[in-house]
């Protein structure tokens, strides 16, 4: 009788110690586990941080080619008005930043500015003061613009001094009433 207490005691020992063993086993597995799973987590967030590098030098390469391939398309779209004169080679000079800000040049004072142009429509004085924001560009006016910029200026000094007469004549009518 005391042979199946002796059989079931080591029986139950041997129980206990595969137990422990496999559960310090597994304990270790969990710990290469979790060691394994962090290893994955920091390839994978190496690789998205890699895809997005990729991404945004694409996009700064794109800008690029985009910006130079426009400096002809901007020349013959002025011709006639605007005389563009590019100052260096590549002459886009914006630029992403790494915060996905666009950086553009400083100017101190733009052609829009410098010539009085407030007559122009805002959109084509934003587009010129950005043209010469993203590009390293010198632009001037052509005879056939000064032409026309100094007509327009004629007839707003005229305009002026019909609304002085406008302005004279209401003042008469009202003293004649």
């Amino acid at each position: 009788m005391a042979l199946p207490w002796l059989i079931g005691a080591a029986v139950l020992g041997v129980g206990a110690w595969i137990a422990s063993s496999s559960s310090d086993e597994s304990s270790s597995n969990g710990n290469g586990g979790d060691e394994e799973r962090r290893r994955r987590e920091q390839a994978e967030k190496e690789r998205r941080e890699r895809e997005q590098k990729e991404m945004r030098d694409s996009i700064k390469a794109a800008l690029q080619k985009e910006g130079q391939q426009r400096c002809t398309d901007f020349t013959k779209i002025l011709a006639g008005w605007v005389n563009v004169d590019y100052q260096s080679t590549p002459s886009f000079k914006a630029a992403i930043l790494q915060t996905g800000k666009l950086q553009k040049r400083s100017v101190e004072e733009y052609f829009t500015d410098t010539h009085e142009l407030h007559f122009l429509n805002t959109t084509t004085r934003e587009n010129l003061k950005e043209l010469e924001a993203c590009y390293d560009v010198e632009l001037s006016m052509t005879e056939t613009f000064h032409e026309a910029v100094d007509e327009l200026v004629n007839c707003e000094e005229q305009l002026q001094v019909l609304e002085d007469y406008r302005h004279q004549f209401e003042r008469i009518r009202q003293q004649l009433n």
